[in-house]
């Protein structure tokens, strides 16, 4: 793709996320009144994340007809321009009324993401990266922090369908080296959060696509270091990814759950 093309898709990204966050803030503020559905343990939805979702879709298709998506609730296939999304990452943050959710788009050309932008509607922040342009919040460059691991804190991410023991391993190992950590109920806020050097790596157990995809090219565009999820096995099948200060990294290496429930 041109790099025109690719500037194209950002400038319009860029609404598109702002407006289909403002829709899902009016939700938040009104999330006594949604009627709430289980896709599984844990795992909630809602008529504000569908709602979010289509009209990421449907702006989408208007601008870019010959794009395809593939989103959370929607689902999709993969193919060679691809919008990857999350309507709200933080579903169960954003039905408790607890301010840590997002808006989540990625966007994958001939096998490498191109572009991320990870937008928190609660505190108007948009985080967003070009491959090889760095990664920028509110159009200022960010960076991965450089702690000692006496002050670093890593961001947690489990899904419930997975087994516990390699969160907990990692707990450990953490723990041993003197680091802290978080669990904050969203992987593509916490990745943000990494790229912007408030927490110093993230890892996310068996996740989703959607989830991960552009907060990854967000630390890596920061400066950070990166696990693979485009690693050409197919794009739904899940795996665990980190992020963040290298050190971190090799300090957790290794963890993998050996099978999903």
């Amino acid at each position: 793709m041109s790099e025109e093309e690719i500037a194209a898709r950002l400038a319009a990204a860029r609404t598109i996320v702002r407006e289909a966050g403002a829709l899902a803030l009016a939700h938040f503020r009104a999330r006594d009144g949604l009627a709430v559905e289980h896709k599984g343990p844990q795992n909630l939805v809602s008529r504000a994340d569908r709602e979010s979702e289509a009209l990421i879709r449907a702006r989408l298709a208007a601008a870019f007809p010959g794009d395809a998506v593939l989103g959370e609730e929607e689902g999709g296939v993969e193919a060679d321009r691809l919008w990857v999304i999350d309507p709200i990452d933080g579903t169960a943050n954003f039905l408790k009324g607890l301010p840590y959710w997002c808006v989540a788009v990625a966007f994958v050309a001939e096998g490498a993401t191109r572009l991320a932008l990870t937008y928190d509607p609660v505190h108007d922040e948009l985080f967003e990266a070009q491959k090889g342009c760095g990664t920028r919040r509110d159009g200022r460059p960010t960076r991965v922090a450089e702690r000692s691991r006496e002050a670093a804190c890593v961001g947690f991410s489990h899904n419930f369908e997975t087994p516990p023991e390699p969160y907990l391993e990692a707990m450990r190992r953490l723990l041993a080296a003197g680091v802290d950590h978080r669990r904050m109920g969203s992987a593509a806020l916490t990745f943000a959060h990494v790229a912007d050097g408030r927490l110093d790596a993230a890892i996310a157990f068996r996740t989703n696509a959607w989830d991960v995809l552009g907060g990854l090219l967000l630390v890596a565009e920061a400066g950070g270091a990166t696990t693979p999820f485009l690693d050409g096995r197919p794009l739904l099948e899940r795996r665990t990814v980190m992020a963040g200060a290298r050190g971190l990294l090799t300090l957790l290496a290794g963890i993998e759950p050996a099978v999903t429930r």
